[in-house]
Formats: structure tokens, C-alpha cells, sequence
């Protein structure tokens, strides 16, 4: 089955297996966080929709080369003002075959969320083959995907929830890992105290450990 709108999310993340996910940006914090990112060698960013400030967080990245992504869409209105403000990539935190429906009318790239075998099926079904898990740790961690994944070797996911830089070795050894999305490098430390340079360094060893596990898993 050919993929919706032909797209692959893994080779988006090819070259960043490690996707940040922000949440609660205020104004004065989105350039200089698209900033500390691309200066660690991170070209996408996933802005979530948890708030009224993501949207203004978005309208701002405009202006930045980093590649955005927005995350917790939840309904068609959202996915019609992305379209409006030119996103062409997009993140449900669940199944939903609507919103896939509608996302391919709007020439959006969806990466839909599952969180069980069976949204997981009717996801493929539909034409993706990448899928986010989520909450992927509170669903029962790298043990839990390891599961799901055995019987859909066709599959590939991105665990998001619970994902850290402690667990990253348990999420890449597991087959069809492809990327994994966390916030531990956009912690609200970093961000109000204005910690530009320790964000990247922070983030920059992120990235170099999940590009480690996921190549050790190629080889």
C-alpha cells in the first residue's frame, strides 16, 4: 500500500533520530530555542498545541530555517489554520481517522498517534507507515512496543511520553524504532533561566547518543 501523501517520516529524521518536542514557549523564547537547536545540529522541532502561545511560537519559526512540526492537533479547525500558516507537518496524540482524512485534503503530512495493536493496523491500513506511540511509557515502555511490533514488522514508530536520554538504549534496541520524540533538552529550567548555550550542549549529546543506538541497531 502506497503511504499517504507520499511521505516517510524516518527519512525525515534520518539525520535526527531524536525529535524535541516544545510545549509552553513563551514569545521571547522561540528563536533563540530554534536557535540552541539548529547550533546542535537539529534541523525539526515539534511545537504542541497545549496552549495559545504555540501558535504565535509557530507564526515566529516562519522566520527560522528549523523545520516545523505541530504536535497535539486534535481537531480539523487546527489542521485548517496550519495550512493557513504554511505547516505542512503535523502530530495527533491519538487515532483518528478523521483528522487523517482531513489532513490529506490540506496537503498535511500526518504523523497519527496509536496506542494500541489495533489503531496501529487501522493506521497502515489507511496508508502510514510510521505511527507515534503514545504515551509510550505509561502504555508500558520499550516492553510494551517490543509487543505490539512483533506481529506489524511493517511498522515503524516514534515513542513519545516518557522518553528520556536514561532510556533511549531500551527504545532504540526494540525493532521498528525509527525515531523518538522527548522535551528533557527544552526543560522549563533551560528555558526561563535563559540557558542558551547549555541547551545545546545538552542536546547535542542527545542526538549523538540516539544516533549511536540507532546505527548500532542498523548494523
Amino acid at each position: 500500500m502506497a503511504q499517504v501523501s507520499p511521505f516517510d517520516w524516518a527519512s525525515l529524521l534520518a539525520d535526527q533520530p531524536l525529535l524535541p518536542v516544545a510545549a509552553g514557549l513563551k514569545a521571547e523564547q522561540v528563536l533563540p530555542v530554534a536557535d540552541s537547536l539548529t547550533a546542535a545540529g537539529v534541523g525539526v522541532l515539534e511545537v504542541t498545541l497545549r496552549d495559545p502561545g504555540a501558535w504565535d511560537a509557530l507564526e515566529q519559526l516562519k522566520q527560522h530555517s528549523i523545520t516545523r512540526v505541530a504536535g497535539s492537533v486534535r481537531s480539523r479547525e487546527q489542521l485548517k489554520r496550519l495550512h493557513d500558516l504554511g505547516i505542512t507537518l503535523a502530530v495527533t496524540p491519538g487515532w483518528s481517522p478523521s483528522l487523517c482524512e482531513a489532513s490529506r485534503s490540506l496537503g498535511i503530512r500526518l504523523l497519527p498517534g496509536v496506542a494500541t495493536p489495533g489503531e496501529a493496523m487501522q493506521a497502515y491500513q489507511k496508508g502510514y507507515h510510521q505511527v507515534k506511540l503514545f504515551p509510550a511509557a505509561a502504555l508500558g515502555g520499550p516492553a510494551y512496543l517490543k509487543a505490539i511490533q512483533a506481529p506489524l514488522p511493517e511498522m515503524q514508530f516514534v515513542p513519545t511520553g516518557g522518553v528520556s536520554e536514561a532510556n533511549l538504549s531500551e527504545w532504540f534496541a526494540v525493532p521498528g524504532v525509527v525515531a523518538v520524540g522527548g522535551s528533557w533538552m527544552l526543560s522549563a529550567e533551560l528555558l526561563q533561566g535563559q540557558k542558551w548555550q547549555e541547551l545545546t550542549e545538552l542536546t547535542l549529546g542527545a542526538v549523538k547518543l540516539a544516533t549511536e543506538h540507532r546505527n548500532t541497531k542498523q548494523d
